[in-house]
Order: C-alpha cells, then structure tokens, then sequence
C-alpha cells in the first residue's frame, strides 16, 4: 500500500505533458481565465512528495 502513491505520482507525471498544459490553458483562455498545471511539493515523513494541480487565474 506504501508503494501505490509514488507508483500513481510517477504514472500521473509521466502522463502530464507540456503540450498538454498549453492546450489546457488555451481552451480556458476564451472563457477569460487562464489555467496551467503546476507542480506543489510537500515534505512528509523526510519524504518529498510532489503532485500536478490545475491553477486557472
């Protein structure tokens, strides 16, 4: 169970592209927001986690 996080973390990493974020930020942009996938990282357990999240400003 320990190991099914970062083996999701990487699957979701690996999937996220750079092209894929501007094509997100360029269909939210005719709405008048922009959006973006930024990486946020945390420490847990001397352990530093990181996950993609949608912003949109």
């Amino acid at each position: 169970m320990k190991y099914l996080a970062p083996l999701v973390l990487s699957i979701l990493v690996l999937c996220v592209r750079p092209g894929l974020a501007a094509t997100v930020a360029a269909a939210s942009e005719t709405k008048g927001k922009t959006c973006r996938m930024e990486q946020q990282c945390h420490w847990d357990n001397f352990k530093k986690i990181c996950v993609y999240v949608k912003v949109c400003r």
